[in-house]
């Protein structure tokens, strides 16, 4: 498929050692739209959240990181509102690919088409400085039921996007490290073909190919930093009053589950690969990340070997106090969003990229969620625009939940209907939450469905 090639040359050249950051579309100035005029599409209000339980954080609202981590997306709380899960310090949503529910794929190569849901669950913890310029960053992601025996779910993934050899491991505390690997030869290695009790974790998170750092201006010191852990590194002009966040992207063609491991190994990405990206503020953070992945793998035990793809969005970072938001008075949050979409569920997903404005209102508790000029976030040519796309705006009120820095629901966008929620992020600055993030997923009648994340600054109007 056209954007599936696309993506395979894309990560080819990332063998010769350029990750590019793209600005999403929704980032190259200020966001269009906002301030005037009035949204297409339906609008959705939701009485109640049926969010319960504790606020999964400490006193001030934050759910500590591990030592060394400057910011997390923390534990599952185990609360999901329809396909929008709540961790300690942030929610998520998921996306599988549709075409390995199909009862015959010819092409096993590839995956394809958009499902969401909120089986899985995925975590991300970063390390970045003072100015919150990231440099490192750990994607964990499990249950997401990729079995390479195709009976039980592989190892807990452990992504650093790193340049070199070695094995990841992550411990009690902190981000993960990178350990040697093991000779061919070592009994480490061993896994036994005859009844395929080979040690699994033994051949997950293994980077048998050193790859060269990306590109960085060479006066871009916060970029060659993030560019030592395989990371591209944008500065937005959040700090100078804008609405450009900053923004990381990573890629890795990995070969997890491969027994050829470590010294026997064909080829980079040999069983799949994995992106990232980061859009960050101060507090907030919104992530977006895909994996391609084997399952039924042979020499495990499989039957028909195939891929998987999984694809999700993550807000998280530094909570706000739910006891410090305010009972009264409105805030204008503005920012942008960025995921995917597939026209039906079933074919190729492309990228797509919105603006965004929420209003708050603290005194009906009730958040005003904006989608403005949503459209596919990459240059096509005519023949090979979709025929079916989003919707290009739609108004939904989601209502405030439990935890109390929390507003979620259900929403409708033109033809599809779903689920949103947002978080609140950092300290109280002139009686209101500086930043906020989200994720949101829907599915129409159609097929159409879409996935994604989206991060927004408060602004005085």
């Amino acid at each position: 498929m056209r954007y599936l090639m696309a993506r395979a040359g894309a990560i080819a050249t990332l063998l010769i050692g350029l990750v590019a950051c793209s600005d999403g579309g929704g980032v190259s100035g200020v966001a269009s739209g906002l301030g005037g005029g009035s949204s297409t599409g339906n609008s959705g209000v939701i009485g109640s959240s049926p969010i319960s339980g504790g606020s999964g954080g400490t006193t001030n609202g934050q759910s500590p990181c591990p030592s060394g981590v400057s910011a997390c997306s923390g534990e599952a709380l185990g609360v999901s509102v329809g396909t929008i899960q709540l961790s300690k310090n942030g929610l998520q949503t998921i996306g599988f690919s549709t075409s390995d529910l199909l009862p015959t794929n010819s092409n096993t190569a590839e995956a394809f088409g958009l499902m969401p849901t909120n089986e899985g669950f995925a975590e991300l913890r970063v390390l970045h400085d003072a100015d919150a310029n990231i440099s490192a960053v750990d994607l964990l992601l499990s249950q997401l039921k990729l079995l390479w025996d195709g009976r039980t779910e592989r190892p807990r993934i452990i992504e650093s996007f790193g340049l070199k050899r070695g094995r990841v491991q992550l411990g009690e505390q902190g981000m993960s490290t990178l350990l040697a690997l093991s000779p061919q030869v070592d009994p480490f290695w061993d896994n036994n073909a005859s009844t395929f009790t080979g040690t699994k974790d033994h051949y997950a998170n293994n980077h048998y190919f050193e790859r060269p750092a990306p590109t960085c201006d060479s006066s871009d010191t916060a970029c060659v930093t993030a560019a030592n852990n395989g990371l591209r590194l944008l500065a937005g002009n959040w700090r100078t009053g804008g609405l450009k966040p900053n923004q990381i992207s990573a890629t890795r063609l990995h070969e997890d589950g491969a027994t050829q491991g470590p010294d026997q190994m064909p080829f980079a990405g040999f069983k799949g690969y994995r992106d990232l990206w980061n859009w960050n503020y101060r507090y907030a953070h919104v992530a977006g990340w895909v994996t391609k992945d084997t399952i039924n793998i042979q020499e495990w035990g499989g039957g028909r070997e195939h891929n998987k793809e999984r694809r999700g969005s993550i807000a998280f970072g530094q909570l706000t106090d739910p006891a410090s938001l305010p009972s009264s008075g409105s805030a204008t949050y503005q920012g942008y969003v960025r995921g995917w979409y597939s026209p039906d569920g079933q074919t190729e997903v492309y990228p797509v990229a919105a603006d965004l404005e929420v209003t708050v209102d603290f005194s009906a508790k009730q958040a005003t969620l904006r989608l403005l000029n949503v459209r596919i976030d990459e240059v096509l040519p005519a023949n090979l625009e979709p025929s079916v796309k989003l919707t290009v705006g739609s108004t939904n009120v989601l209502p405030f939940g439990t935890p109390g820095n929390t507003a979620i629901g259900g929403i409708t966008h033109g033809g599809a209907a779903g689920y949103a929620g947002l978080r609140f992020f950092g300290p109280i600055d002139g009686a209101m939450p500086p930043e906020l993030a989200g994720s949101l997923s829907i599915k129409g009648l159609s097929g159409i469905t879409a996935i994604g994340g989206f991060i927004a600054r408060r602004v005085v109007q």
